[in-house]
């Protein structure tokens, strides 16, 4: 079983060291609406700091909302060098209809956008998601990034209550 930090005996406990065994999260405070935009962009709220040379799992829930023609392409962006993969639970794009509902589970590359519906402005749509990542020279930051798939001039919305955790496995 993997563990991290590795604490040989006689190790002084520092605070740096204590907050390094802690798992992360962020939460969105509040919604974030993006309209007539298809340039995808970080969420201001669903972003986490990566250590270079680290093993992390993570997870992610993201409530999204808005008119049913524009979609919503979502992404995970990573630090360049970085190796793993995720998965997503939700509505595919262009599955629009409240009634029967298509959901799919979907394996994903980082830095690749994949589009989702957004099935109403006015029911947020719910998806979830999981991965591990495994960061290689470079740290930098974990982040869902997002924007419209067809310019709307009604927003599509990053719900407030959408989070992402992350957990540092070496």
């Amino acid at each position: 079983m993997a563990q991290y930090p590795t604490i040989p005996a006689g190790t002084t406990l520092t605070a740096g060291l204590l907050m390094s065994m802690l798992p992360q999260h962020a939460r969105k405070p509040a919604s974030t609406p993006r309209a007539s935009t298809i340039v995808v962009a970080p969420d201001p709220d669903l972003q986490l700091p990566v250590a270079a040379n680290a093993d992390y799992l993570f997870q992610f829930y993201l409530r999204i909302s808005g008119d049913p023609a524009a979609d919503m392409d979502i992404k995970v962006s990573v630090p360049s060098g970085a190796t793993g993969s995720y998965t997503v639970t939700g509505r595919l794009a262009g599955a629009s209809t409240a009634d029967s509902d298509p959901r799919t589970s979907t394996r994903i590359a980082f830095n690749v956008e994949t589009q989702f519906s957004t099935p109403s402005t006015a029911a947020a749509q719910g998806n979830h998601g999981a991965g591990r990542l495994t960061t290689g020279a470079n740290a930098g930051t974990l982040s869902i990034d997002w924007a419209q798939t067809v310019s709307n001039a009604t927003a599509s919305v990053m719900e407030g209550d959408s989070w992402l955790f992350l957990q540092r496995l070496a």
